[in-house]
């Protein structure tokens, strides 16, 4: 868990990187910049964390040295010797560039930062921010000059849009420190993959957000192809089925995997077969299974965002339903069957009144 109400920007350096492959070089500042208004402070710093919003935190890792992990060195350099937090933006800016060869990576600034007074899982602690500017909106630009108004344009960035991002809090550093990230520009797309896993080098830290968020996406998975292909499960089903699954992260403050499938799986050969799915999933995924853990709120609030209750028929009608908690038990209240003087399946739905 993060927190950064008592935040402060301490050094800030600000260069540009091209893209690599089509040769456009980099500019490397000579000199860190110098923070004399408070305003401007105050909208770098709504620019540079208000998007870091999920709590899922990372590290960096190598596959055979910590050591051998360009980023961890330069930012433990940082960490050990303040002073050189300048020579090191350039170690990181030209990383950067070797890294942005993909033909879809656009250049841009390349900014970097010291912060103290972060506030990270109960404890106080300094961080460092690499952030990158990709995008730029354009602005309309009004001014006055005596008694007339002129209209213009400027080219500048949103603040309340942060293209790439990460920041480095100075906390578990024999384990690759406790690591943000954020890519709103590629998110999901394949260049995407040079920020977190080229550049980067992060993996995921297996805390409980971790395993809270890995075991719903499991069930979700395993509602798709094992309930729903195996089984022939319906979309009542399955939306049920997560349902009851949400239920049990809801009321629950910790994950036993045998209580949950006698919970909301239920069924013994479906036990089985989810209990099975799971484990080849975290295998195929190079996860740790875990039995038992503490489930993260933050992580079923996130995770409820993306599971979708809703039923589209091919007769251009949609039910969306609430999501079902023990105390409504709304999925009584909707039934499927089948009518065969017409040939076609039917939702039967009770209700009281309409709203």
């Amino acid at each position: 868990m993060f927190d950064f109400s008592t935040v402060n920007l301490e050094n800030l350096i600000i260069h540009q990187v091209g893209n690599k492959l089509r040769d456009e070089g980099l500019f490397v500042s000579p000199t860190v910049c110098e923070m004399k208004d408070g305003d401007v402070e105050e909208l770098l710093l709504k620019y540079f964390l208000s998007s870091f919003k999920e709590e899922a935190f990372y590290k960096f890792f190598h596959e055979t040295d910590i050591h051998l992990n360009e980023l961890y060195m330069y930012i433990s350099n940082i960490f050990v010797d303040r002073d050189s937090f300048y020579t090191q933006s350039i170690n990181i800016l030209k990383h950067l560039y070797e890294k942005s060869s993909h033909p879809q990576i656009k250049g841009g600034e390349f900014y970097m930062v010291y912060f103290t007074d972060c506030m990270v899982n109960e404890q106080k602690a300094d961080a460092i921010g690499i952030f990158k500017t990709e995008k730029k909106e354009t602005y309309l630009k009004i001014t006055r000059y005596a008694d007339e108004f002129f209209v213009g344009s400027d080219k500048g960035i949103n603040i309340k849009k942060l293209d790439k991002g990460c920041i480095i809090f100075n906390i578990e550093s024999n384990d690759g420190y406790r690591v943000l990230t954020v890519d709103a520009v590629n998110k999901g797309n394949s260049e995407a993959l040079y920020w977190k896993d080229d550049f980067l080098q992060l993996t995921n830290v297996q805390d409980g957000y971790f395993h809270t968020e890995n075991c719903l996406t499991v069930c979700q998975d395993f509602v798709e192809n094992i309930y729903g292909e195996i089984y022939q499960a319906d979309r009542k089903d399955k939306v049920v089925f997560m349902n009851e699954a949400v239920a049990y992260f809801d009321k629950h403050s910790e994950f036993n995997l045998e209580n949950f499938v006698q919970e909301v799986v239920k069924e013994p050969e479906l036990i089985e077969q989810f209990k099975e799915h799971k484990q080849n999933y975290d295998i195929n995924q190079g996860f740790n299974t875990a039995e038992s853990f503490s489930i993260s709120n933050p992580a079923v609030k996130t995770m409820k965002k993306k599971f979708k209750n809703l039923i589209k028929l091919d007769t251009e009608f949609e039910i969306k339903m609430k999501r079902s908690t023990p105390e409504t038990d709304n999925m009584q209240f909707i039934e499927r069957g089948f009518d065969e003087e017409k040939g076609m399946s039917f939702y039967k739905v009770y209700f009281n009144i309409e709203e």
